[in-house]
């Protein structure tokens, strides 16, 4: 396994945790919105921003199943890669010795 692959693997997991984390940020935000409309007492206001934090909630969740895929390749990648690079170590000894 090449440099470039658990590069491309880090890329995707630092993607995937920036994604989480705006998504998180944004369902904070609509959860602030939420319980601002609820001391309003307005219907329309308070439907609306129970749908939009219902959407940002879902949004939230798929970016954590993303950056769980993600997280869990690139660690599963990078033991095989340091597992074939130890091989390659140990070989490169005993064709020496």
């Amino acid at each position: 396994m090449s440099d470039a692959w658990i590069g491309q693997l880090l890329l995707a997991e630092s993607e995937s945790q920036t994604l989480l984390d705006a998504c998180t940020h944004i369902r904070e935000r609509t959860a602030g919105l939420l319980r601002a409309a609820e001391r309003t007492d307005d219907p329309a206001t308070l439907a609306q921003s129970r749908t939009a934090l219902e959407l940002a909630e879902n949004a939230r969740e798929k970016a954590y199943e993303v950056h769980e895929r993600a997280a869990d390749r690139l660690t599963h990648e990078l033991m095989m890669w340091s597992h074939a690079t130890a091989r390659r170590v140990r070989q490169s000894l005993t064709d020496q010795s």
